[in-house]
């Protein structure tokens, strides 16, 4: 007959098993990432009697933690997407913010700015509102210039946390790697059993890094994981894990790269990460701070390169040309701050960069790769299409997009890398070049004198300046070289005379009445003069039109007019915006990403929590049902107690009667 103890105690094991494990899970409520765990229970092979099968009691099969791997995967996925859209919408709001309000933003310096030149052109001769046009330029100078800074540390800040975060991801995975060979080691000394609370510590770690960045987890046979990052890069093989760190990859540039090392092996896998924190900050680096270094760069180059510009073309109140009102955004040091090398590159190769035309530029920085094969530079734009290809025999090339490349010196080597940045750097090289109230060049230096003996209804329209430099203006100080003067010939023509040498430069010169002549163009001096009279009405035989340098014309604001039209003019990204628009594009830019990443992180957040709870419901630990069951396995226990003491009383009853 069956073993009536031997049934009663394999009840009491079991029982006592499972007391343990509900014990176990009670305990470890608040344990992250424990998974609970069930008492697996079998019935004993029973044995024949009497034609009959009479069971033995039960075993413990199995200790088996309740885990869903899809859940698993789910929850690992939905974590690093929530870092990812969170670590991007707190850098976000620290740009937009900065751009945004009306202490740090361009916008109010850029209105003062040209208020201040409107209040210039009003009253050209006033000292006292000279001198605020030049607080109000050193205003809007360090105003870029602090931007630029704000920006930049937040870089710096980003550069920090990159190394941080790295440091950590490559903790983990040494943890990870440790896991799996004690896991291996368990799972091999115990005939297959599986070591629940290491798989459970092993699943944390993975959720940890999935914070940090986008794995993808591959499960051996042997109960190990290999764990995948970037494109397929591996970071955990088994019980060997690599190193994730950051390199300063280009040198002359504030920015850190990500690379993976195995050994002497490194790979840049910067373009390659997804997810978690990490992929969250590159992304933030690419859609964010780059953009708006180049952009707010862009700006302050075409700010001071065409207020410059028109300043050139004016006279200051001591009869000089103007000179530049801003910095020169060609010096030899701005050139040479625009390109950056491969910290890789073994050639001597020396390059600068010259901005041609503002109005040209992108906000966009670009990559010079040099061949040996062929003997050509191929510059990338920033999506990685080709933009040019050219010759190594080429001192300079220009290129489309308003700058030239230099190749002032030394000689590049085989796959030698550049990072051509024409406008990263723009608003933290403005400044100021004049200082001094004086100098502003609010007048034209050309004037024009109709004389009192004049009898037709002609007029000057206009006088054009286009450039200083040339010979008309230069060779002698407040002069023009040659003077001219306008003699009607008749009502439809007219003489160009030198008025130092009375000599006649252009004779019967055709005139159109009643509509805008260009005098010196229609003589075919213009442009080479640098200067033209626009002429119009209807002369008469003998008036004349003298032209000369404009002495002393300390009230004359026809620059400073021209000077503020700049503000309204289209001169940026091939003339579409203005200085204005361009700014507003850039914060509405900032400001919508900033909108996108805050939709994202509420919605990540929303879905992170139904994984958690839906991981919750499968794997964590309720504590009602484990008192229940705790209940159940005592009263189970106290019964297969119970039948010991029958048994034990059968026992006495039968040693009794013989």
């Amino acid at each position: 007959m069956a073993d009536l103890a031997g049934i009663a105690l394999s009840g009491l094991r079991a029982s006592q098993t499972s007391l343990n494990t509900t014990s176990h899970n009670i305990v470890n409520v608040d344990t992250e990432g424990y998974s609970r765990q069930t008492t697996g229970l079998s019935t004993r092979m029973p044995q024949l009697a009497g034609g009959s099968f009479v069971g033995q009691g039960v075993d413990v099969e199995s200790i088996a933690r309740v885990s869903n791997q899809y859940v698993v995967e789910q929850l690992r996925r939905d974590v690093s997407s929530f870092n990812s859209h969170d670590a991007y919408y707190e850098y976000a709001v620290r740009v937009d913010q900065l751009l945004g309000d009306d202490s740090t933003a361009i916008t109010p310096s850029l209105q003062s700015f040209f208020d201040s030149v409107q209040d210039v052109a009003n009253d050209p001769a006033s000292i006292p509102n000279r001198q605020v046009l030049l607080s109000n330029g050193e205003a809007l100078v360090n105003r870029f210039n602090t931007v630029y800074e704000q920006v930049y540390r937040t870089n710096e800040t980003l550069n920090t946390e990159l190394e941080a975060v790295t440091s950590k991801v490559t903790q983990l995975a040494a943890s990870i790697a440790s896991y799996n060979e004690s896991i291996q080691a368990v799972y091999t000394n115990n005939t297959g059993e599986q070591p629940n609370d290491l798989l459970d510590q092993r699943d944390q770690a993975i959720k940890d890094l999935s914070e940090l960045v986008g794995v993808d987890v591959l499960a051996q046979d042997n109960l190990s994981v290999s764990v995948f990052v970037g494109n397929g890069q591996p970071l955990v093989i088994g019980n060997r894990s690599m190193t994730l760190q950051t390199a300063a990859t280009v040198s002359g540039l504030s920015r850190e790269d990500i690379v993976i090392t195995d050994g002497s092996s490194s790979q840049n896998i910067s373009n390659l990460i997804t997810g978690g924190r990490l992929g969250g900050l590159l992304n933030v680096r690419e859609e964010l701070i780059d953009p708006v270094f180049n952009e707010l760069g862009r700006m302050a180059l075409t700010i001071s390169d065409t207020f410059n510009q028109q300043h050139q073309l004016g006279m200051d109140l001591d009869n000089q040309l103007g000179d530049q009102f801003f910095s020169d955004i060609n010096s030899p040091t701005a050139e040479f701050s625009r390109v950056a090398s491969s910290a890789t590159n073994t050639g001597s190769a020396a390059i600068s960069v010259t901005i041609d035309d503002t109005g040209l530029l992108s906000a966009q920085d670009y990559r010079l790769r040099y061949d040996a094969g062929t003997g050509n530079y191929t510059l990338y734009n920033a999506d990685d299409s080709v933009n040019a290809t050219f010759s190594d025999a080429l001192a300079s090339f220009t290129t489309a997009d308003g700058f030239t490349l230099n190749f002032t010196g030394g000689a590049p080597a085989d796959n030698d890398e550049f990072q051509i940045m024409p406008t990263r750097l723009g608003a933290a090289a403005m400044d100021m070049n004049i200082n001094n109230v004086r100098q502003i060049a609010a007048a034209k230096p050309v004037t024009t004198d109709l004389p009192a003996t004049n009898t037709g209804s002609g007029f000057v329209q206009d006088v054009v300046v286009a450039d200083t430099t040339t010979a008309d203006f230069t060779t002698t100080p407040f002069a023009l070289v040659p003077p001219y003067q306008i003699s009607f010939t008749s009502g439809t023509t007219y003489d160009v005379i030198d008025t130092s040498t009375s000599t006649t430069v252009a004779a019967g010169v055709a005139f159109t009445p009643g509509q805008n002549n260009g005098l010196l163009e229609q003589a075919g001096l213009y442009p080479a003069s640098g200067y033209d009279v626009v002429f119009s009405g209807t002369p008469a035989t003998n008036d004349v039109v003298n032209i000369g340098y404009n002495n002393g014309g300390v009230a004359d604001n026809r620059n400073m007019l021209l000077l503020g039209e700049l503000a309204a003019a289209k001169t940026i990204a091939n003339g579409t915006i203005n200085y204005q628009g361009a700014y507003g594009q850039l914060m509405s830019g900032v400001g919508t990403r900033t909108n996108d990443a805050a939709v994202s992180q509420e919605a990540a957040e929303t879905i992170l929590n139904q994984s958690q709870a839906q991981w919750e419901s499968i794997s964590g630990v309720n504590l009602d049902e484990e008192a229940a069951n705790l209940i159940r396995f005592q009263q189970s226990y106290q019964a297969s107690a119970r039948v010991i003491q029958v048994s034990s009383e059968l026992f006495d009853t039968i040693i009794s009667s013989l």
